[in-house]
């Protein structure tokens, strides 16, 4: 029985779809046709897309690289943002996004600031405006995917290669800045150590005059070679350090590696002058303390010659270092694929615009229809549609008081 029910229920409403058939068609039909008029007559906009490859490695910041190698135990470090994330940031920023929009390009016969070409007084408007029309993708391969929507299809292609340019501008005058502090701070400690070398050699030549060339043994020359080595090696060190503190913190890991080693060899330049090994259990070369009068001083002389002699060569194959980093104007970033004017626009989908509003107005028309058997189907149920009329009244009723308090309210405010 339950099953004929059900049948008769369905028929029901088959039937009553047929009876309101043309009523549904209609509809869909000049839905669809208003559709079709909206999609036309939107504007179209056009997207352009720059890609750009993932950084190399010897690009990578140390601090990130630092974090990346760290290994505590029992300590779960937060894994640090890749260089790709770091450069969609660095596009974020507002000093590129106002580069952007101050740089001119080519629009309406006439070359113009990018603010003035959307319409905007001043770049400030425009700030807030250029997240709606730029988009920063990283994928999962590291590859940035720069994309601007705009109305015109080669300004799109053009600002989206402006941001690669600024981004490029960005990340090198970063690192000639950095290539410079630290070019200035060797040069200034290789001038120091060009004027202790010059004096420790004009020193032990005087010395070596005066005494006419004393010489010691071989093993205490070699141990004054090492100690002049591991001197200069000691220097280079906090040199080092002190360049890493030109542009990172004491409390980075690089700083912290560095100084460590700088201990080490301190402590092997300490047990080299005692003339002990770690275990202090037997006498690996003579310390220097050992060496008699006159040799002690030749060979302070010999190694202060070393010493400067080493820093020196460390001094200098630094210095050419830098100022060739600071000379280098190589691009920074890699593009793998130039932007370009796009030829279909990436909005208004009009296909998709026909296709979901004739679908609702469907949808629409069904309840509808529905809606008007319900209604006429009242009048054979008089208590139900005097049901419905009192809350109908009582909706009149609050809407009405609602317009009365807010007439009254206005009146006040006006008073």
């Amino acid at each position: 029985m339950s099953s004929v029910n059900k049948e008769i229920h369905l028929l029901e409403y088959v039937d009553l779809l047929v009876q309101h058939r043309w009523m549904i068609i209609r509809n869909m039909v000049l839905v669809a046709v208003i559709a079709v008029i909206v999609a036309f007559l939107l504007p179209k906009k056009y997207t352009a897309t720059a890609t750009l490859m993932p950084p190399q490695e010897q690009e990578k910041m140390s601090m990130t690289q630092a974090l990346s190698d760290l290994s505590v135990p029992g300590i779960s470090l937060p894994t640090p943002a890749s260089y790709s994330e770091i450069m969609a940031e660095i596009l974020k920023s507002r000093s590129v996004n106002v580069r952007v929009i101050q740089r001119r390009f080519f629009s309406r016969s006439d070359s113009l600031p990018l603010y003035r070409i959307l319409d905007f007084d001043n770049k400030d408007q425009a700030l807030l405006y250029m997240p709606q029309i730029t988009r920063f993708i990283v994928t999962n391969e590291g590859i940035i995917k720069i994309s601007v929507t705009l109305r015109d299809a080669g300004l799109a292609a053009d600002v989206a290669n402006a941001f690669v340019e600024e981004l490029d501008r960005v990340n090198q005058k970063k690192s000639v800045s950095r290539a410079k502090n630290s070019r200035l701070y060797i040069e200034s400690q290789l001038r120091q150590t060009d004027q202790k070398l010059d004096q420790a050699t004009k020193a032990l030549a005087e010395f070596q005059r005066e005494h006419k060339a004393v010489s010691l043994e071989e093993q205490t020359k070699a141990s004054i070679l090492q100690a002049g080595e591991l001197k200069g090696e000691i220097l280079a060190k906090e040199l080092q350090i002190g360049v890493m503190l030109q542009t990172m913190k004491r409390r980075n890991p690089l700083v912290i590696r560095a100084q460590r080693e700088l201990n080490e060899l301190l402590q092997q330049y300490k047990q080299l002058q005692s003339g002990k090994d770690l275990d202090d259990s037997n006498e690996v070369i003579p310390s220097l303390n050992q060496v008699p009068g006159l040799g002690t001083e030749l060979a302070e002389l010999m190694r202060e010659v070393k010493i400067q002699e080493t820093v020196w060569q460390l001094l200098n194959q630094q210095y050419y270092q830098t100022k060739i980093q600071e000379a280098r104007d190589t691009p920074t970033v890699q593009v793998l694929d130039a932007a370009t004017a796009p030829v279909i626009p990436s909005s208004p989908r009009k296909k998709a615009i026909v296709i979901v509003f004739t679908l609702l107005s469907f949808i629409l028309s069904i309840l509808w229809a529905f809606v008007l058997h319900y209604r006429q189907s009242l009048e054979q149920r008089p208590e139900e549609k005097q049901r419905w009329n009192k809350i109908i009244t009582a909706l009149h009723s609050d809407i009405n008081t609602f317009r009365q308090k807010t007439k009254n309210l206005f009146s006040r405010i006006k008073q």
